[in-house]
């Protein structure tokens, strides 16, 4: 055999060669962040706002703080055990009350609605046998996507983050930056449980809409079971039941590692479940 022949009979088994796994897991992750760039920033900026605009008007609150500590004790118990709120006194206790409580209530949504479009979203578009027709493993799709996902709700909460710390500089207010840290950082893997209930929904049906609305009753229902729970002592028993109960109040108690990492052990479980799940089933196209 010739040099130049040689030559060419490597670079064509180059051309051939097989990517790795790994390459093209982070490929798939990598395509993934930049069709989310858009929705990361809308919703990274408009919470940011929100949050920010709130930590501005806290000075207003604190510059009588007893008399907003007298105000409160007048509300009826019911909605203050219902809420979580104790005292508006602080930085601290004013952003729980009026952000952290319900943060996962409403950016629950993004991480449902990317997972939701994972499967069930791309089978009603058409393209996922354009996907599949690649030599692309099925689990790649899920985790790329989970993957992909929970970075990009990462980056919502260090933009909202960030500007909530920055605004509390800009007004003095004395809101550290590891206070906000890991209050913000509390809210993710929350939200990725439900994310990834919509992830085993959109590989387990063909609907996008069913992945949405499963999920979303779940959200729903466990938030009023730690509501109640809250209020009525004869149904805390259903508060464990609950994510929404672990999880917790980090911006007054600070973080609870154990029931971060517990969660984020569960929302793992489901992505497993979601990848055996779409293994065994038949593709609509």
């Amino acid at each position: 055999m010739s040099a130049s022949t040689q030559v060419h009979s490597e670079r064509g088994q180059r051309k051939t060669e097989p990517r790795k796994p790994s390459g093209t897991l982070t490929a798939l992750v990598v395509h993934l962040l930049r069709l989310q760039t858009r929705g990361v920033l809308i919703w990274g900026f408009v919470f940011g706002i929100y949050c920010a605009a709130l930590t501005a008007t806290f000075t207003t609150f604190a510059a009588d703080a007893e008399q907003m500590d007298q105000m409160i004790e007048a509300y009826p118990q019911g909605m203050l055990d219902a809420f979580g709120i104790s005292s508006l006194g602080t930085i601290e206790a004013f952003l729980d009350s009026q952000i952290f409580y319900l943060a996962p209530l409403v950016l629950s949504f993004f991480t449902i609605l990317a997972a939701a479009s994972a499967i069930a979203g791309a089978e009603e578009r058409g393209s996922i046998d354009v996907l599949l027709g690649n030599p692309l493993p099925r689990w790649q799709l899920i985790v790329s996507n989970f993957v992909a996902t929970a970075i990009s709700f990462l980056v919502i909460l260090a933009i909202a983050g960030l500007m909530t710390w920055g605004t509390g500089i800009i007004m003095d207010v004395d809101l550290t930056l590891s206070t906000a840290a890991v209050a913000f950082l509390n809210i993710w893997p929350t939200c990725l449980f439900f994310g990834a209930v919509a992830l085993v929904c959109s590989a387990a049906f063909h609907r996008r809409a069913l992945a949405i609305a499963i999920p979303g009753f779940l959200l729903f229902t466990m938030f009023v079971m730690n509501v109640t729970g809250n209020v009525s002592e004869d149904l805390e028993y259903l508060q464990p039941f609950s994510i929404l109960y672990h999880y917790g109040q980090v911006a007054i108690d600070g973080m609870d590692w154990v029931n971060f990492a517990s969660i984020i052990s569960l929302v793992l479980v489901l992505v497993g479940i979601a990848v055996v799940i779409f293994q065994r089933r038949d593709i609509y196209t």
